[in-house]
Parts: structure tokens; sequence; C-alpha cells
């Protein structure tokens, strides 16, 4: 099968996300990252044949749910997992053991998107002079999961990451990869040799697209967002950009990164949400976690 076709598509891709990147505020480039890093997380899980949708992940990581396996043994699976349960229900509950490691994805992929001078355990560039998103897709598709052949490694994806971003990507926002639509993922795992590298490719190019369309919602969040004042008590300019850099924020996270009373952050937090620039994302009535919300 042809590669040249998926090949220029996900370079333009790319080249288009990277360039939207650049040209954002610096808390909706940081945002960016840190959503894209847990949709990447979300997808190597799907791929792996178990779906967990971003922001549960992004909870989970937060402190603010805790074990699914306890959950499910207590009958408050959807406690734990919100979105996930209310959209498509588990047939059996997420090891603890696999949302670890999609976790640690997560948090190496954004490591690898924030910090020019890391590079994962193992990378190595190998010689040659195609281009770098082909060498990283065929160091990906030759590299697969340890005692799993049919799955795309976690592993071997960073590697990819960190070649195409040393041969020449800018690394913002990073290379995506799995948050490409569950089908392609799914049909990742059944490509025979010929069509791997081109579907990876093709993967890559709508996982970018994805990326465009969540960096678009930030900045009209952003947009949104300017247009709160501040009063003697909530510091609406610093808290709206705190929500933009962080995918799931407390009250707690934003009385600590704005050093203002608990009061004033829920103050911030309520005036956020009656704007529509956050949504609640547990459904509790206590403890909760705001994300930004989509635009009504």
């Amino acid at each position: 099968m042809d590669t040249l076709s998926p090949l220029l598509s996900a370079q333009d891709a790319l080249a288009r996300l990277e360039a939207s990147t650049e040209a954002a505020l610096p808390e909706v480039r940081e945002g960016l990252i840190a959503r894209l890093a847990f949709r990447e997380a979300s997808g190597w899980l799907a791929h792996h044949g178990t779906w967990i949708h971003p922001v549960d992940l992004l909870l989970r990581d937060a402190g603010v749910t805790g074990s699914y396996g306890a959950a499910e043994l207590g009958m408050r699976l959807p406690s734990v997992l919100p979105l996930t349960t209310a959209s498509a229900p588990p047939e059996d509950p997420p090891e603890d053991r696999d949302v670890a490691a999609a976790l640690a994805h997560a948090r190496q992929w954004r490591r690898l998107a924030e910090s020019r001078g890391w590079a994962p355990e193992g990378a190595i560039a190998p010689a040659g002079d195609e281009p770098a998103l082909l060498a990283a897709v065929q160091l990906l598709a030759e590299s697969p999961e340890e005692g799993r052949g049919d799955r795309l490694s976690s592993a071997s994806a960073l590697r990819a990451a960190w070649l195409w971003r040393e041969r020449g990507g800018t690394g913002h926002p990073g290379l995506p990869i799995f948050s490409a639509p569950i089908q392609q993922l799914h049909r990742l795992a059944l490509a025979p040799r010929a069509t791997l590298i081109p579907g990876l490719l093709e993967a890559i190019a709508e996982a970018a697209r994805q990326a465009r369309r969540e960096l678009n919602r930030l900045n009209g969040a952003a947009t949104r967002g300017a247009g709160l004042k501040s009063t003697a008590r909530a510091r609406l300019p610093e808290a709206v950009a705190e929500a933009l850099r962080r995918p799931v924020l407390t009250a707690r996270m934003l009385a600590g990164s704005l050093r203002i009373s608990a009061r004033a952050a829920h103050d911030a937090i309520d005036r956020m949400e009656a704007a529509g620039l956050l949504r609640e994302a547990t459904g509790r009535s206590s403890w909760r976690a705001f994300v930004v919300a989509e635009r009504r």
C-alpha cells in the first residue's frame, strides 16, 4: 500500500496543528498539551481493549476519584467513572494496573511535549534520510507491545514521538497518535503488516485534526473568559487562565495556585460556571471538580 498520500496528509495536519499551537496564548498551549496527554492515554487503553473517557482519567490522576475495582465491589462505579458510564458503561471495570499504565503514559507524553531536554528510556535516533514522521512511524510499527504483537506499545509511541521531534518536529504540542478515533485504533490492531504504516499515518493525521479542534475549543473558552471582570474577592482573569491551563480544576487547586481564600476560589468557580466557561464533571454536590465547558 502506498505511503506517500497518507504521509503528506499527516505532515500537513501536524504542520497546521503546530502553527495554530504556536499562535495560541501560553495558558491555552499548556492546557492543550495537558488535555492531549490524557486523550492519548485514553486512546492507548482503547487500543488495548478498554475505553475510559479522558475526563475520567483526569479525575483519577487528580485524586478526585479512586479505585475502579473497589467502586465496583461497592456498586459505586458511576461515582468514579461518571462520563464513561454515562456514554458507554463498561462490562468490566478497567484493571487498576492498566489505569496506572495509562496514567504513566499520559505523564510521560506530557513531559516529552513540555521538556525539550527529556528523552524516554531507550530513545535512539536511527540513521537514515527518510522523513522524520515516516521514520517515527516505522519505529512504532516495528516495536509492538511485548506479548501482544497486534497492539502498539506505549514505550514505542513515546520513542517515536521523541524521534519525530528530534528530526524536525517542533514538539508543540507533541505527536498525537492514540487520540485518533477509537475505530481507527481498533483497525490498527487488525491491520496486516502491509497496511500498518499507512494506517498509522492516517490515524496520526486524524489525531492532529482532533487536537486542532480541541485547541479551537480552548481558544473559544479564552475569548469568553476575557469578558469576565474581577471583583474584590475573585480575580477572574487569573482564574480563567488557570482553568484553561488545568484540565481539571477544583476550588482547592485554584486557591493554592492563586494564593486566595477557599471562599474566593469558590466564588471564582461559581462565576465561571454561571458564564458557561466551566461545567462540573463528577455529578457530586461536594468535592466537586470542573472542566472547560463546550460552547453553549
